[in-house]
Order: structure tokens, then C-alpha cells, then sequence
């Protein structure tokens, strides 16, 4: 596959993507155009994919998953899920390949350079916002560790920044009454014995917007929520039996009289 293939089937796709999202049908051909051209992009070279997300001639490639990610058709979501998982492995993958060779000391700092300037481009300046947006790129940080594998700085600041923007727009500022909600998203985010929280946020499998919906139970690692489920079946119980004793009660109290 050519730089040029690419381009059609990206541009094809995102049309697709925008018209499905006019129709109302499920499987209408702008659907099936659609997730046609997302699995052909999904079979282009990894090096290919590699540098045509990264290339800044073409930002949106990058900044336009959202639209196949959080599609309201389950099968253009679903493509567009695995289509970018597999590109940010790519990403993966080349940054650990190119962290492990010497490298010109240039090229290290040019790299460095538009790495910082990436970041300072995703500051809002608000600084409540901006530590929220730094919290939340320490915690995605971690996915790549805890998958083994070598991490591309700019994509978790990426996520980071949209998931802050989310919890921004349904929450508002860090303050009041919604701190509570904050601070639960931000402990979850964070919480070691919670990976996989990070991982499906990191990979687009909950959005910003769906996890600022996201109960406290829902966002809890999975030890927690046996934990809890444990507590509220143990009530369950006690009060069945309950119930069950009064019952018990009320027929002897007849039975006497």
C-alpha cells in the first residue's frame, strides 16, 4: 500500500462515518463503506501507519478517532476501536525500537523540542485544569508499563487532554460540589490494583464523556467490586432472613391464638 492508498481509504472512511451518522439505518452502504475501509486501513504496513499518524501534514489522522471510536453504529465503533488500538501498538513498538539504539544527540533534541511543544499546546491556562490534565497523563503514563512495552510521550498527554476536556464540559471547574466527582475519577485513574480502567480509557474503549458518567462501583478495580458485591449480597441475605424470621413470628403468634 502507497502514502496515497492510505489517504483515500482514511478520507473514505471519514466520509462514510459522517454519512452513517445522518441515516438512520444500522447496515446502510455508508456503514459497510465504512467499516470496509477502516479493516483495509487496519491491514496497511506498520511502518506506513506509523508515519502517517505521526506526520504533522496530516494532524487529522490522529485527532479524528473519536469519530470512528465513539460512532453511534456498533460496527463502525467497534472497527474503529481496533483500527486505533493497533496503531497506537505501533506506536508502541517503534518508540521502544528507536529508545534502544543511540540516537544523533540533533534528532534527540529536535524530537524533545516538539514533544514539549505538543504538551504546551494541550495547557489550557487554567491551572486547576492543567493539573487535572497532568494527573491524568501520570495515570495513563502507566499502561505502557503495565503492558511491557515502550510508550509514545504525546499519545497519553493526547487522551489525558480529552478526557479532562469531557470532565470539564458535564462537570465544570474543579471546585464545589463537584470535587467529590473529581477526585474519584482521578484516585480511579490512578489506583494501582486498577489497570485495566487505564487501559480501556488509554485505548478508547471508555470515553471521556462515558466516564464521567461512571458510578463509583463501575470505575472500581475488579477486587473492589467483588468486594462490594460480596457486602451487598451478605446484606441480601441477612435481610431475606429477616423477613423469613418475621414471617415465622406472625404465623406461630396466629397458630397460638
Amino acid at each position: 500500500m502507497e502514502k496515497h492508498e492510505f489517504l483515500e481509504l482514511f478520507e473514505a472512511a471519514t466520509k462514510a462515518a459522517k454519512s452513517a451518522s445522518r441515516g438512520d439505518a444500522k447496515n446502510s452502504p455508508a456503514v459497510s463503506r465504512c467499516v470496509e475501509a477502516i479493516k483495509h486501513l487496519g491491514g496497511a504496513p506498520e511502518s506506513l501507519a506509523y508515519e502517517m499518524v505521526i506526520d504533522r501534514k496530516y494532524p487529522q489522522i490522529g485527532k479524528s478517532h473519536g469519530l470512528f471510536t465513539e460512532h453511534q453504529n456498533p460496527r463502525i465503533q467497534s472497527e474503529g476501536k481496533i483500527l486505533y488500538s493497533l496503531w497506537l501498538r505501533y506506536l508502541y513498538a517503534t518508540g521502544r525500537k528507536q529508545g534502544s539504539r543511540p540516537r544523533d544527540r540533533t534528532v534527540v533534541k529536535k524530537e524533545k523540542k516538539l514533544v514539549e511543544e505538543e504538551m504546551i499546546s494541550r495547557t489550557t491556562g487554567d491551572s486547576n485544569r492543567d493539573k487535572v490534565r497532568e494527573i491524568l497523563h501520570k495515570s495513563l503514563s502507566k499502561v505502557a508499563v503495565e503492558m511491557k512495552e515502550g510508550v509514545v510521550s504525546c499519545d497519553s498527554w493526547t487522551v489525558a487532554a480529552s478526557v479532562e476536556s469531557a470532565m470539564f464540559e458535564k462537570l465544570g471547574s474543579f471546585e464545589g460540589t463537584q470535587k467529590a466527582k473529581y477526585r474519584s475519577i482521578l484516585f480511579n485513574m490512578g489506583d494501582s490494583s486498577n489497570p485495566d480502567l487505564r487501559r480501556k480509557v488509554m485505548f478508547g474503549e471508555i470515553s471521556g464523556e462515558r466516564l464521567v458518567t461512571m458510578e463509583k462501583e463501575e470505575m472500581a478495580s475488579h477486587k473492589i467490586q467483588l468486594q462490594v458485591q460480596n457486602i451487598k449480597e451478605k446484606a441480601r441475605a441477612r435481610e431475606e432472613n429477616r423477613v423469613k424470621s418475621m414471617m415465622m413470628f406472625q404465623s406461630d403468634s396466629m397458630i397460638m391464638t
